[in-house]
C-alpha cells in the first residue's frame, strides 16, 4: 500500500503554487526523491491550471506525496468543475512562470510513466483526482498493477505475503474503495470478494465494465461466499475466473499469470486487426494538384495508429494534430474527422471564413463527448487563386515560407480548440513564384522550440530542389535531429 510523505490544504492561487512548490521542495530534498524539477513543475502546472479552467472555480484543494514499493506519486484533490482540457504549449523556461502561461500536460506526460485523472463524477467524495506517478526503479519490463478487494485484512495480508514482487498490489477494503483505485490506478486485474458488508462484488464488476477506461480489466473471484444465489449472480457475469477460500499460494499466482497472459493475447490479436484497418482508414494524405498549387505531403508513423489528420475539403486544406500515440489517438482523429466533415458540410453553403470554422471547431471540442476528452491543435489553410492563401491556426506550429535562401515564420496563431475561445483571425499572404509553403505538425519540430540552425539551413537548402525532393530531404533532415517517437507529417506547397 501507499504511504503519504506529506500532505498540505491550501486555497487554490497563484501565491499557494509558490507556496506548496516550496514546501514540497524541501520534503523531496529530505527524502532524496530523484526528479524533483519535475515534480516542482507539475504542482505549479496543476495549481495554477485549478486556478483559471473549471467552473465553479475549487475553494479548497489537498496535495499528497506517497510512496509504494514501485512509484512515487504525486495526488492533487480539488472540489471545483472537472477538467476537460488543458493547454499544451510550453512559453517560458521558468516552471511557475511556465505555468502561468498554460503550459500543459503535454510536457507533464513526458516528464513521468503515468498520469491519471479521476473526474469528480466518479468519486464518492465529489473531489477531482489528478494522479502523476514516477517509478523508483527503470524497469524494462513493466509489472503488472493488480486491485485486491477484500473486507477482510487478514485474508489482504495473505495475498500480499503471496504475491512478492511478481506484481505491484494495491488494497481495497470495500467497492466504494476499489471503484476510485479502478478509475485512479487503471489496474490490469481485480480480485475480489463477493460478499462484503456494504456492496457485493458484482456491483463492483457492473460499475468498471460501464467505464470505457477500464472495461477491458480481467476480472477473478476469491471467495468464501457459500449462498448460492450470490455465487450464482457472480458467475454469471463474464469474468475471468473464479476461486474459492482458502486458496494456495501456487494456486493463486498461476491464476494471476493464466489470466494476464490470456488478457495480453487478446489484446495483442485485437490490437493488430484494429492498428491495420484504423491506420489505413486515416493515413495522411493529400493529391499532388490542388487549385492550382502542387502539394507534396510526408507522414511518418512510428506506432499503429497515430494522432495527425489530414482532410481536403474542395481547395482547403485541415490539418490537425491530437495528442497520444498509437490506436486511441487514432480514434480520436477519427472522431475529429467525422465532425469536421458534418461541419464544412453544413458551412460550405455559406462561404464561411476559416476563422469561423475554427470557433464552431472550438465549441464542438467544449460541447462533444468525444472530443471534449483529447486534445487537438488545428492548421486550417485555404488555396485560393494567383498565389492568395488564407491561413488560420489553433494552436498548431506556426508555417514557414520557404524562398531561396529565405526562411520565414508566418505569425499566425490562436488557442487550441476547446479553451473556451471562439474567436480567431486569418492571415492572407501572396505566395510568391518559387515559394513554398510548409505546414506541419509538432512531430517535425516542437512548436515550443526554436528550430535549430542546421534544420534553418535544410529548409533554406529544399528551396532549389523540386518539390517532392525537397519534401523527402526535410524528412531526412528532422529524423537525424531527433527521435522518430511521435507521428510525424509536413506539408509542402507551392504555386
Amino acid at each position: 500500500m501507499s504511504k503519504v510523505l506529506a500532505e498540505w490544504h491550501a486555497q487554490p492561487s497563484l501565491e499557494q503554487a509558490r507556496a506548496l512548490r516550496q514546501q514540497l521542495a524541501t520534503v523531496l530534498e529530505q527524502q532524496q526523491i530523484p526528479g524533483k524539477d519535475d515534480f516542482l513543475l507539475a504542482v505549479a502546472e496543476l495549481v495554477v491550471n485549478l486556478c483559471r479552467y473549471p467552473e465553479p472555480m475549487p475553494q479548497q484543494i489537498r496535495l499528497r506525496l506517497l510512496e509504494d514499493p514501485h512509484y512515487w506519486s504525486l495526488e492533487l484533490q480539488d472540489d471545483g468543475g472537472s477538467f476537460r482540457n488543458f493547454s499544451q504549449h510550453l512559453n517560458n523556461s521558468d516552471p511557475l512562470e511556465a505555468a502561468e502561461s498554460g503550459m500543459g500536460l503535454r510536457l507533464l506526460a513526458a516528464q513521468f510513466d503515468d498520469i491519471a485523472y479521476v473526474p469528480a463524477c466518479y468519486r464518492d467524495d465529489a473531489n477531482n483526482l489528478m494522479v502523476l506517478r514516477r517509478r523508483r526503479e527503470p524497469q524494462s519490463d513493466q509489472i503488472p498493477t493488480v486491485l485486491l478487494v477484500d473486507d477482510d485484512p487478514t485474508y489482504r495480508a495473505i495475498v500480499a505475503a503471496y504475491q512478492g514482487d511478481r506484481f505491484r498490489l494495491i488494497e481495497a477494503e470495500s467497492v466504494r474503495q476499489a471503484y476510485s483505485l479502478l478509475l485512479s490506478d487503471k489496474p490490469e486485474l481485480v480480485i475480489c470478494d463477493i460478499s462484503m458488508p456494504e456492496q457485493d462484488g458484482t456491483a463492483l464488476f457492473e460499475q468498471l465494465s460501464h467505464i470505457p477506461q477500464v472495461a477491458a480489466t480481467a476480472f477473478v473471484y476469491l471467495s468464501g461466499c457459500d449462498d448460492p444465489q450470490l455465487i450464482a449472480r457472480a458467475l454469471s457475469r463474464p469474468i475471468d475466473d473464479y476461486l474459492t477460500k482458502p486458496v494456495s499460494r501456487d494456486k493463486l499466482l498461476q491464476t494471476v499469470d493464466r489470466v494476464l497472459q490470456r488478457k495480453h493475447h487478446l489484446q495483442e490479436r485485437l490490437q493488430r486487426e484494429l492498428d491495420q484497418k484504423v491506420t489505413l482508414g486515416l493515413h495522411p494524405d493529400l493529391p499532388e494538384q490542388i487549385n492550382g498549387y502542387q502539394c507534396a505531403l510526408r507522414c511518418q508513423i512510428p506506432q499503429a495508429g497515430g494522432g495527425d489528420l489530414v482532410m481536403l475539403h474542395q481547395h482547403r486544406i485541415l490539418f490537425a494534430d491530437l495528442m497520444g500515440h498509437g490506436v486511441e489517438a487514432k480514434g480520436y482523429a477519427f472522431a475529429l474527422a467525422g465532425y469536421l466533415r458534418g461541419l464544412c458540410s453544413v458551412l460550405s453553403g455559406h462561404e464561411a471564413e476559416l476563422a469561423g470554422l475554427l470557433s464552431q471547431l472550438s465549441k464542438g471540442f467544449d460541447d462533444d463527448p468525444v472530443l471534449s476528452e483529447t486534445l487537438a491543435t488545428v492548421m486550417a489553410a485555404d488555396l485560393g487563386d494567383a498565389g492568395q492563401i488564407t491561413l488560420a491556426n489553433a494552436g498548431h506550429p506556426k508555417p514557414l515560407l520557404i524562398e531561396q535562401g529565405k526562411v520565414t515564420q508566418l505569425d499566425v496563431a490562436g488557442p487550441m480548440p476547446g479553451m473556451g475561445v471562439d474567436a480567431y483571425s486569418e492571415c492572407r499572404i501572396t505566395l510568391p513564384e518559387g515559394g513554398r509553403l510548409l505546414l506541419y505538425s509538432d512531430g517535425f519540430w516542437d512548436a515550443a522550440e526554436a528550430l535549430p540552425e542546421t534544420l534553418l539551413e535544410a529548409l533554406s537548402d529544399s528551396a532549389g530542389l523540386p518539390l517532392q525532393s525537397a519534401a523527402d530531404h526535410l524528412m531526412m533532415c528532422r529524423n537525424r535531429l531527433s527521435s522518430a517517437e511521435d507521428d510525424c507529417t509536413l506539408i509542402l506547397l507551392q504555386r
